[in-house]
């Protein structure tokens, strides 16, 4: 097994979206129209970047990402783990625990749902990637397209970028 020391480089980048996969895949549909659909405000936001220190793991199977998240992303107390198997790097899953607990799976054209704990309350929410570029062995970068939806709320789309830098 390899472990170094890394920089890590997070970039997300987050807009509201118009499709509600719980509504598909529970068969509802409460806007019959786009004219009940109620308006959403537009909120020009840029990218977030984010730097923080961690640890990439490698070994013959499996290849791990391990930070500790910061008060910048809301889950102070969380560590994190951004891990794929080597022979299935289109396969991606995010787990942390913490002050938040959950386990995301990133898989392109697929729907996951997984659960967010908090320390208010779980709920769950729907996964759908859009995109998995995963060159990080090659180029140190994972990239993520996906839309998050959490039941009763507005859809998200976002676009997160991992860039890994050796110590």
């Amino acid at each position: 097994m390899i472990k170094k020391s890394i920089r890590i480089k997070l970039t997300s980048f987050r807009e509201a979206s118009d499709d509600s996969f719980f509504n598909q895949i529970l068969g509802e549909d409460p806007y019959e129209t786009d004219e009940d659909m109620p308006e959403q405000e537009e909120e020009e936001q840029g990218p977030i970047e984010m730097f923080s220190e961690g640890e990439l793991y490698v070994t013959e199977e499996r290849v791990i990402i391990a930070y500790d998240e910061s008060e910048l992303t809301g889950m102070e107390g969380s560590h994190t783990q951004v891990r794929f198997e080597r022979s299935h790097p289109g396969l991606v899953t995010m787990m942390r625990h913490g002050t938040v607990n959950t386990i995301l799976v990133f898989e392109k054209g697929k729907r996951h749902i997984c659960t967010y704990q908090t320390e208010y309350m779980p709920f769950e929410i729907c996964v759908f990637t859009k995109e998995v570029r995963n060159t990080l062995l090659t180029d140190g970068r994972i990239e993520l397209d996906y839309i998050v939806e959490i039941r009763g709320a507005q859809a998200e789309r976002t676009q997160f970028t991992i860039e890994i830098f050796e110590n």
